[in-house]
């Protein structure tokens, strides 16, 4: 009785052309935040800060009246004890060990090339080199200008990354308070966006999509801590050169599933590189190069893999693993370091999606009328 004739219809009026505007509409956001991520990335770290401490905040606010702002400041106070404490103690060591490995490269290189002379003589000569210098310097020498512009380049890379290290610092806890004072009136504001009929579908969505976040989020930040504190605490007891810097760097590796299998290579590989340039390099010692620090890397592999994750994993993404791994590849591939890391819940979102609203449609209609 309330439909109007065809005719008379707006355009908004059309399901399939209201949907697809919506739809234009949200793809048209992502693009725009995806273009602007470098200003947008200190905003959307912060809200992830928030979204994972608001059930606290919330808790806090139910059970003993405590302020949500009071609640956000001892959070705040909290942390930032903790990493000042961490610093004092951990960072010294972490800086060190970054300095002696960024000096030893150049000695480790010089080290293998000179071990290895003769398979690099038939690749390299260096009577040719200064034949060639001497013929057609200008020539010769164009690959050292280009590499002198590409390190002025890099000068001007760690440049940026240092002022937007120190901007990220100071923003990110502005942000992170705003955002976790007012978390729950924000959500109370998008659920009054809901249309009323669709409200409860809709929240039961949302509460599948907010459990698998929150419990892949959980699982790889505990598993990235422990697996960090392991390979260290292995990679020292194995004598493996920089074992601090690589097991940190390992762990945090471990946010992202699989790729923390580059930790064995780099810690066999700067093991024999230490014991070349010690001239340490003999039979006997490459047994141990490659044994024990493989040992450590196995026996961290086993508890995480054995372990930790069943432990932890109380909710499963549901994804086989060949899945995640393609998904972890279309994740860096777009959105590099960040989309590696949220390649796995974006995905566990979407498919919670395709099995509420697609899936059922699709299934209806290969059924039929």
């Amino acid at each position: 009785m309330h439909n109007k004739p065809g005719i008379d219809r707006h355009l908004w009026e059309i399901r399939p052309i209201r949907d697809l505007f919506i739809f234009g509409v949200l793809a048209g956001l992502l693009w725009f935040l995806y273009e602007l991520h470098t200003v947008f990335l200190p905003v959307f770290i912060a809200l992830l800060f928030a979204y994972l401490v608001s059930p606290f905040v919330g808790y806090a606010f139910r059970q003993w009246s405590v302020p949500r702002a009071l609640t956000v400041g001892i959070l705040m106070l909290l942390m930032t004890l903790t990493f000042v404490g961490l610093g004092f103690w951990l960072i010294p060591l972490l800086i060190e060990q970054a300095q002696t490995l960024i000096q030893k490269i150049p000695v480790y290189v010089r080290s293998l090339a000179q071990r290895y002379q003769d398979l690099l003589s038939s690749s390299f000569n260096l009577r040719d080199l200064l034949g060639r210098m001497y013929g057609d310097p200008l020539t010769t020498l164009q690959p050292l200008f280009v590499g002198t512009g590409h390190a002025f380049g890099l000068l001007g890379q760690l440049l940026g990354i240092t002022v937007n290290a120190a901007l990220y610092t100071i923003l990110i806890p502005i942000y992170f308070f705003f955002f976790a004072w007012n978390f729950e009136r924000m959500s109370q504001t998008v659920v009054r966006l809901i249309p009323v009929a669709h409200r409860p579908h809709t929240l039961h969505v949302l509460g599948r999509m907010d459990t698998a976040v929150r419990d892949f989020v959980f699982q790889r930040l505990l598993i990235a801590v422990v697996t960090a504190v392991l390979y260290s605490i292995g990679w020292a007891l194995t004598k493996v050169p920089y074992w601090f810097l690589l097991g940190v760097a390992i762990g945090l590796a471990s946010l992202v599933p699989y790729l923390s299998a580059v930790g064995w290579p780099l810690a066999v590989i700067l093991k024999y590189a230490d014991a070349v340039t010690v001239g340490q390099s003999n039979e006997t010692e490459w047994m141990a190069i490659l044994l024990w620090p493989s040992v450590a890397y196995l026996v961290v592999q086993f508890i995480e893999s054995w372990i930790l994750t069943p432990w932890l994993q109380s909710h499963s993404t549901d994804m086989s693993a060949a899945t995640i791994l393609i998904v972890v590849f279309v994740g860096g591939a777009v959105g590099g370091l960040i989309g590696l890391i949220l390649a796995i819940p974006v995905a566990a979102c979407l498919k919670i999606l395709i099995e509420e609203f697609i899936r059922p449609q699709w299934l209806q209609w290969v059924r039929g009328p």
